[in-house]
C-alpha cells in the first residue's frame, strides 16, 4: 500500500524519510497511528485539568461572597445575640456561711431588704463583688437569689462550736497565731502581740477559739480553755444562800467592802457644816437609796461576773452572759429555780432576770437578793 506525506499528499516510496514535494518528514502507518493516539489520549486529561480549576475558582468565589464574613464577624448566631461570641461562664464560687447570714435585696446593710437567712454552715455559691460603699465585699449569689455580706463567709466549712463565749472580747496576754482553720498546720493568717483585742465566738474540738477577725471572716487561735479562762477573769467561788442573800466569803466581802464605803459617805455628810438642818437633809437625801456599783472581772463556771451592786435593800451580781444561760448554771448546783428565774426562798426575793435601768449598763443579766 502507497505512503503519502502527510503535509502535502504526494505518493512516498516505501523507504522514504522525506517528502521529495514539500520536505516534511515521511510518516509511516505505526507513527501515524500512534500520533493519533496520543492526540485522543491527552483529551481526557485535559478535561479533568480544567474541571479542577473550575471547581478552585468556585471554591474561591463562596469563600469571598460567604464563609469570610462569618469568619470575621463570628457566627450568625453570634451576630444575632449581640455580636459577641458566646463565653463560657465560670463556676460559681462556694462558700461558707461562718454565723448566721442575712440574704438581702442589694449589697449594702442601708436601706436593703432582708430577704432571708443563711444558718452557720450553709453553703453559698456565686461570685464576690464590690458593695455599693465601694469598699466591702459581698458574694452575689447565684441564680439572682440576693447578696449576703462577705464578712459571714470563708472558704472551709466551720467546726462545731462546743462551747459558745458570746463574742467575748478578750485582750491577748502574749504573742497569738490566728489560723485558717482549727489546725496548727492549716494556713497562718495572722500574728498578733501582746495587749490585741480579739473577739472570741466559742471553743471548737481540738481546744481551739474561733475568733472573729477585723477584716471579716474567722480564725483560730489555740489553747482555747486556757484562754477562756482568762477571758472570763480570776476564777471566784459563788455559795448562794436565797434565804440569807449570801453570796460567798469572797463576794461577801466585796458587798462589805462597798456598804463601808457608802457609810463613809453618809458620815462625811453628817459631820459637814451646812446653813441650817434641811440644807443637811437635802444634802444626805441625794445619796439616799442610789446604788452603788463596782465593776469586777472574775469567772465562775464558765460565767464572766462583770459587776456587783449595792442598792438600797438588795444585792445584785451582774453577768455578761443571758439569764437563760445563768440560770443553767446554777441549777446545775442544785438549786431550785422556777421558769421565770426566781429562787425557792422563804422570806426574801432572790432571783435571776435580765439587766435592767441602769445596771444594763454593767451586764446582760443579774442574780439579784433583798426584801
Amino acid at each position: 500500500m502507497a505512503q503519502h506525506c502527510i503535509q502535502c499528499g504526494e505518493t512516498l516510496g516505501a523507504q522514504a524519510r522525506f517528502c521529495g514535494a514539500c520536505g516534511a518528514a515521511a510518516d509511516n502507518g505505526a507513527n501515524y497511528m500512534a500520533d493519533v493516539a496520543a492526540k485522543h489520549k491527552s483529551r481526557p486529561n485535559m478535561m479533568l485539568i480544567t474541571g479542577a480549576v473550575v471547581i478552585v475558582a468556585l471554591a474561591i468565589i463562596y469563600y469571598a461572597l460567604f464563609l469570610h464574613d462569618d469568619l470575621a464577624r463570628g457566627s450568625l448566631e453570634d451576630r444575632v445575640s449581640g455580636g459577641q461570641p458566646a463565653v463560657e461562664q465560670a463556676a460559681p464560687q462556694i462558700y461558707y456561711t461562718t454565723a448566721d447570714a442575712n440574704i438581702r435585696d442589694r449589697a449594702t446593710t442601708q436601706g436593703s431588704i432582708i430577704l432571708g437567712k443563711l444558718p452557720r454552715g450553709s453553703t453559698a455559691g456565686g461570685k464576690v463583688i464590690a458593695g455599693e460603699d465601694g469598699t466591702s465585699q459581698w458574694l452575689e449569689l447565684e441564680g439572682g437569689k440576693g447578696f449576703v455580706a462577705f464578712a459571714n463567709l470563708s472558704e472551709f466549712e466551720p467546726p462545731q462550736i462546743v462551747k459558745p463565749l458570746d463574742d467575748k472580747i478578750w485582750t491577748t496576754d502574749r504573742a497569738i497565731e490566728i489560723w485558717a482553720q482549727p489546725d496548727i498546720t492549716s494556713t497562718l493568717l495572722d500574728r498578733v502581740g501582746p495587749g490585741t483585742p480579739l473577739t472570741l465566738a466559742g471553743i471548737t474540738p481540738g481546744d481551739f477559739i474561733e475568733v472573729k477577725l477585723a477584716q471579716g471572716g474567722v480564725g483560730y487561735i489555740a489553747d482555747g480553755e486556757r484562754i477562756a479562762r482568762l477571758a472570763n477573769g480570776k476564777p471566784i467561788s459563788i455559795a448562794f444562800n436565797p434565804n440569807s442573800c449570801s453570796f460567798g466569803r469572797e463576794i461577801d466581802a466585796m458587798f462589805e467592802s462597798i456598804g463601808a464605803r457608802l457609810q463613809a459617805q453618809y458620815k462625811a455628810i453628817e459631820n459637814k457644816d451646812y446653813p441650817d438642818e434641811a440644807a443637811r437633809e437635802k444634802a444626805l437625801s441625794a445619796i439616799d437609796g442610789r446604788s452603788a456599783y463596782q465593776r469586777v472581772k472574775r469567772s465562775f463556771e464558765g460565767l464572766t461576773i462583770t459587776a456587783i451592786a449595792q442598792h438600797y435593800e438588795s444585792q445584785s451580781i451582774y453577768f455578761a452572759e443571758p439569764a437563760a444561760q445563768v440560770i443553767s448554771v446554777f441549777r446545775s448546783k442544785g438549786l431550785s429555780i422556777d421558769r421565770s428565774g426566781a429562787f425557792k426562798s422563804q422570806d426574801l426575793y432572790a432571783g435571776i432576770g435580765a439587766a435592767s435601768g441602769e445596771g444594763a449598763r454593767y451586764g446582760k443579766s443579774d442574780l439579784s437578793c433583798g426584801v
